[in-house]
């Protein structure tokens, strides 16, 4: 049996407003850690960064881990039930001072999947107004899916640089300030953005995607993990984690997953994974 991570009220914010307001699961001596073995693999192999931007939890074996972390696990089951599929993690990193951006969008708009994914967002460095942090609309999840574009905006951290093309209500718009160690969960249908790193730091942040088992997603199949429970449904082929402690030895191991992927986010589009690249 599990141990509840999350009250009632925090789940009903969840409900109601599409995103938990933030909540410790590392300590800040280990999301350091997290965070010094993240920019020592950059440091040794900057050719490979790319490696990161999706199915990270592939590549470095830390991020496999805290996947699996029973901490993680159990505020994930308060919010989805016992049995659940781990499908990418990915970094999200802004460069201090380079005009980089997430623009407003709805992750609905690639991801088609129902009832919803749950994005855990995990800060390894400061995420502050300053630094650019997430930024979303309360209740926007439960809106109609808003016309979006893909875009060529070569300043933007988003997968396909996409953003809403039509008008809508920002008037509510809510800073998620967070300290390393900690996350905010959003259901992936939230209008979200985030603004400019006007930090001396990089903003670092580390999304981690969950959905139950049940959960069905249109289009080809694809591939995901099983971190807590059973799965009597069969709608994701699953996968393992890291062939390897050595990032080097995972890279032909992860590449059919980011195929798989490329799949469902980037169907008709211009861009792939930096990881394909």
């Amino acid at each position: 049996m599990t141990t509840s991570f999350l009250n009632q009220s925090q789940i009903e914010h969840f409900k109601e407003f599409g995103f938990l307001p933030p909540v410790r699961i590392l300590a800040t001596d280990e999301a350091i850690s997290l965070r010094a073995e993240v920019e020592n693999f950059e440091a040794r192999h900057p050719e490979l960064a790319g490696q990161l931007d999706f199915k990270a939890n592939l590549i470095l074996p830390a991020v496999d881990h805290l996947s699996r972390d029973e901490r993680l696990l159990n505020l994930m089951e308060d919010l989805l039930g016992p049995n659940l599929l781990h499908w990418n993690s990915t970094f999200r990193i802004k460069e201090a001072n380079t005009g980089q951006h997430a623009a407003w969008h709805q992750d609905t708009a690639y991801i088609k999947l129902k009832p919803f994914l749950a994005i855990c967002w995990l800060a390894l460095s400061p995420a502050t107004q300053k630094s650019g942090c997430l930024r979303v609309i309360p209740g926007s999840h439960k809106w109609a899916l808003l016309s979006h574009q893909e875009g060529h905006d070569s300043k933007s951290i988003l997968s396909r640089a996409q953003f809403i093309d039509e008008p809508f209500d920002d008037s509510t718009a809510l800073d998620i300030e967070l300290a390393p160690g900690e996350v905010t969960i959003i259901n992936h249908g939230i209008i979200h953005s985030s603004g400019l790193n006007q930090s001396d730091d990089r903003r670092i942040g580390l999304l981690m995607d969950y959905l139950p088992t049940h959960a069905i997603k249109e289009g080809p199949r694809d591939t995901a993990i099983l971190v807590r429970g059973e799965d009597h449904f069969g709608h994701f082929d699953l996968e393992n984690g890291p062939v390897s402690q050595d990032p080097l030895e995972n890279i032909e191991h992860q590449k059919r997953s980011l195929e798989a992927i490329t799949q469902t986010l980037y169907a008709d589009s211009e861009h792939k994974p930096k990881g394909l690249s």
